[in-house]
């Protein structure tokens, strides 16, 4: 009897504990902070934008290591994903993705225009269509395309840079296949705005892309920036850190990859610049967030 009181007592103390972390975590969410999550999925990316009740995940790497971010930092009791972007069709991109579709409820899921003949790409599409009726609506990206996360608070498309009908994916019309080594540059590249605070989130854009994007002005003085294709050194060129002068930068990398991510030219850019240099190999999922007029590294 003695043991069954205590086992009851510890069950209580564990619900008000859950409930009070869950009050707490509520009350964070109705602040003016806009946070910013670099996940730690290794060798890939999956970064998690949240604003009070609104939660915006763009990639998801591969494997599993995406849902620990996920119940780590969404509330408890909140299975609900505002908005899905799927930067490109690369396996350490969307790999985790059919997982999060398991998962969670997705109001809204945004692709890039081309598809790719690979195995995860197959587990993607065909997750995407199995759990249909917890996907909402599905739509392809264009340049120059908004998404409001407050009245204050904007993703903008700046890439792709060639216009794409909206469609759904299980239709044919609107994608088109790529070979390996080419989706890189089409990724989804995005500009989060909150006020006075600005992230370039870049995906695997290399260096074209950079070009391209500061031949049309879309590149302009930034606060953070997040690394492109995980440091290598056909991203993150001169001439963009010369026109976005990003304070701090954000680079998602697996510890010992085969790669060489990130490559020493890339970090010797950053460093001569000044610019801060936060890693997942190093440190983990990395938090910013912002009221809108500074931002500041959070643990």
């Amino acid at each position: 009897m003695r043991l069954l009181r205590i086992i009851i007592l510890l069950l209580f103390i564990t619900a008000v504990t859950y409930t009070l972390f869950e009050l707490q975590r509520q009350s964070q969410s109705e602040s003016d902070v806009l946070r910013l999550t670099m996940c730690d999925v290794g060798q890939g990316d999956a970064l998690l934008i949240q604003w009070q009740d609104t939660q915006v995940l763009v990639d998801a790497g591969r494997g599993e290591k995406v849902l620990q971010c996920l119940w780590s930092e969404l509330p408890i009791f909140d299975h609900t994903l505002e908005l899905v972007v799927a930067t490109h069709p690369d396996s350490d991109h969307i790999g985790g993705l059919p997982l999060v579709f398991d998962q969670f409820s997705i109001r809204s899921l945004l692709l890039p225009p081309i598809t790719r003949k690979t195995a995860d790409f197959a587990a993607f599409h065909e997750s995407i269509l199995r759990e249909s009726e917890l996907i909402g609506h599905v739509t392809i990206a264009k340049r120059g395309q908004k998404i409001s996360l407050s009245d204050e608070i904007t993703l903008t498309v700046l890439s792709p840079l060639e216009s794409s009908a909206e469609t759904v994916l299980s239709a044919e019309e609107g994608y088109f296949p790529v070979k390996d080594g080419e989706s890189n540059n089409w990724s989804i590249v995005l500009l989060l705005e909150y006020r006075h605070f600005s992230a370039l989130l870049t995906a695997d854009a290399e260096t074209p892309i950079e070009l391209a994007l500061i031949q049309a002005g879309l590149v302009n003085d930034i606060d953070v920036l997040k690394v492109g294709h995980h440091g290598s050194k056909s991203s993150t060129t001169d001439a963009l850190l010369d026109k976005a002068t990003p304070e701090t930068s954000l680079i998602s990398v697996g510890k010992n990859n085969p790669y060489g991510h990130p490559n020493e030219v890339v970090l010797d850019r950053l460093r001569s610049r000044g610019v801060k240099v936060l890693r997942s190999d190093e440190l983990g999922a990395v938090h910013i967030e912002s009221d809108g007029d500074k931002y500041w590294i959070a643990q």
